[in-house]
């Protein structure tokens, strides 16, 4: 039997996840420094965060972040401070002199420090908690165990955006050679930047 209301549920998460958001401005600024490692492990940790909202959500944790405002308005805090600090630093690198980054390739980042570059751009995030909480709901079915049902559309959603982040990052790496010269750099740096910043900033005053 086709599960109609699973396969709507997917839909409506392609469309969320090809949405342009922090995460997608983390990965494209790792993609640009470390091309596919940096993608996978980006990606990796964003992947494990959503798994941990999921598995947060069937607990109970999201309904209890959306009842008490000193906890939602912490994490709140928590996110825009890092993402700040990922646009800060992106804004302060493109003011250094950089020559071609395929030419003169970076030192590789520690894969942890990576990794924990997506997985705190995701988990300091409590728009996903509140998300979860309020969406995933809506395609539970009458008579069926709520816990094995919202387990089965958070892991649809995390592994849609996964895929979807490792299309679009790796897609990204193919165009280094266009996009990572020196002027283009800073350029792309820039962006980046006022990017995690504005991400930041909404979160930071926006009402959840």
């Amino acid at each position: 039997m086709i599960d109609t209301q699973l396969i709507a549920f997917a839909g409506v998460s392609i469309l969320l996840s090809v949405t342009p958001g922090p995460d997608m401005a983390v990965v494209t600024k790792n993609a640009l420094a470390h091309g596919r490692r940096g993608v996978l492990l980006t990606t990796s940790g964003i992947a494990l965060a959503l798994i941990t909202w999921v598995t947060a959500t069937a607990v109970g944790l999201s309904a209890l972040l959306r009842t008490s405002g000193d906890v939602l308005f912490a994490l709140k805090l928590v996110g825009a401070c890092y993402l700040g600090y990922l646009g800060i630093r992106a804004l302060l690198e493109s003011r250094h002199p950089a020559g071609d980054l395929l030419a003169e390739a970076p030192p590789a980042a520690p894969a942890h420090a990576v990794f924990r570059q997506g997985f705190l751009s995701a988990i300091s995030n409590p728009k996903l908690g509140v998300f979860f909480v309020t969406f995933l709901p809506q395609f539970v079915l009458p008579g069926q165990a709520v816990l094995p049902r919202l387990l089965e559309l958070g892991v649809t959603f995390a592994v849609i955006g996964y895929l979807w982040m490792n299309l679009y990052g790796l897609f990204v790496t193919r165009l280094r050679e266009a996009i990572t010269g020196p002027r283009v750099r800073r350029w792309m740096q820039r962006v980046t930047g006022i990017v995690l910043l504005g991400f930041g900033a909404r979160l930071a005053l926006e009402r959840v």
